[in-house]
């Protein structure tokens, strides 16, 4: 188990949940996980006192708990990543998990990568459109867009792509558009997607003159990869309307003869 990073708590939730006999004995199963995960997060996972208490450098507030206990949600990061992932199961098996949210919140805001994509995900599946902590991560996302360490650029690509909604789009879309110029061809390539992504969530900020301008400069990139990602969307945005694309087929029939030979 050690070397799955899975707690034997963790690990014996699983295997309930895979040799469960029907829908009836998983629901007993999850409702459980329920109760322990609210007590994990209202004691911050090992005893002490509840209450809201604010995380320096945290925009949002986090569970009180022990703060000189390291097996706490608040002070040990891999346990509250494990929280997540357990909140996750219990979304994913049609139970309300509402109650970990703010926890993926806070997980955002870390330093660690590995805890900041954990939290990103966990908003991406279960906060709805108009959910409130939507706006929350915003300027999380603004200032992982313009972080120095490219990881960080590219889980907020990431996350921008699923967690911003149409009246979200101009918070992000200049600095998504920045990142097109950007030296690493990871962060280009996830830039261009989420370009597409913020047009079609709302064309009235990012146009589709925009769009169309950045993707044929996008198609000469220099890297493969971007060049591929830039095909995509050329394609989605070609079946809705070819004419602003009809001067590029001699480059795209070479681009598909260069695929071919190799």
């Amino acid at each position: 188990m050690s070397g799955m990073h899975l707690s034997r708590e963790f690990f014996e939730l699983i295997k309930a949940i895979g040799e469960s006999k029907s829908k009836q004995e998983e629901d007993r199963i999850i409702a459980r996980e329920v109760v322990t995960l609210k007590k994990k997060l209202e004691t911050g996972g090992a005893g002490g006192g509840g209450g809201l208490s604010m995380i320096p450098g945290s925009p949002v507030p986090s569970m009180g708990g022990n703060a000189g206990n390291q097996n706490g949600l608040n002070t040990n990061k891999k346990k509250a990543r494990e929280f997540l992932v357990r909140v996750l199961y219990v979304e994913m098996l049609g139970h309300d998990g509402s109650f970990g949210y703010i926890k993926a919140v806070e997980l955002a805001a870390s330093q660690s990568i590995t805890h900041k994509r954990t939290g990103y995900l966990l908003c991406s599946c279960c906060l709805s459109p108009d959910h409130e902590f939507r706006f929350m991560l915003v300027n999380q996302m603004q200032r992982d867009l313009i972080s120095s360490n490219l990881l960080e650029s590219c889980g907020a690509l990431l996350a921008v792509t699923s967690l911003i909604t149409p009246d979200l789009v101009g918070t992000v879309s200049t600095q998504v558009m920045g990142l097109l110029e950007h030296s690493a061809e990871t962060v280009r390539k996830k830039a261009i997607i989420a370009l597409h992504r913020l047009y079609q969530l709302n064309p009235d900020i990012v146009t589709k003159e925009e769009v169309i301008e950045k993707v044929r400069r996008m198609l000469c990139d220099r890297d493969p990869a971007v060049m591929g990602a830039t095909l995509n969307v050329i394609e989605a945005l070609a079946r809705c309307d070819v004419a602003p694309f009809k001067d590029l087929v001699p480059s795209l029939v070479s681009i598909l003869k260069q695929i071919c030979e190799r």
